[in-house]
């Protein structure tokens, strides 16, 4: 029991972070990604004794938090907006001025990806913001690596486009 309660909190200090962040662009609000994330800490707690050994331990949280993410989808419709003003204005240090600029930019980037059509925003966020790679988005989202390309590149043109 010992060995498991550290397997679990080896996992969530090596890659919550990510997977919270990844959360919260997928969520769209911090409330409901933090709802999300103690799920996943469930199922990850309820299955740590039974996991194959794993290559990629980001690869296999965020394919749980995506899972968890669409059955959060399915029970709730999403009402807030992404808004992350306070969180992104805290990290910033050094110069005001580049703090409010970098705020602004955020602020738009995360616009632009609550903009994209959902299947296109979580191909994006699970590549670009959860590090996983192609075939793991296939995996986790049971895609085909070729429709993951196709949503990824339709959803960076469409950023591309959509931010100044």
């Amino acid at each position: 029991m010992d060995s498991e309660r550290e397997a679990f909190q080896d996992l969530l200090d090596d890659h919550g972070a990510v997977v919270l962040g990844t959360l919260r662009r997928l969520c769209g609000n911090p409330h409901d990604a933090d709802d999300v994330f103690q799920e996943v800490a469930v199922r990850v707690w309820r299955n740590i004794g039974a996991r194959p050994r794993l290559r990629n331990p980001r690869g296999w949280l965020l394919t749980i938090a995506y899972r968890a993410f669409v059955d959060h989808r399915a029970r709730q419709s999403r009402t807030a907006a992404l808004d992350e003003d306070g969180e992104t204005l805290a990290r910033g240090i050094g110069d005001p001025v580049v703090v409010v600029e970098r705020a602004e930019q955020g602020r738009r980037l995360a616009a632009a990806v609550e903009r994209l059509p959902d299947a296109v925003r979580e191909v994006v966020v699970l590549h670009y913001t959860g590090g996983l790679s192609l075939r793991q988005v296939a995996a986790a989202t049971g895609m085909s690596v070729g429709t993951v390309k196709s949503r990824l590149n339709a959803g960076s043109e469409r950023l591309r486009r959509g931010l100044p």
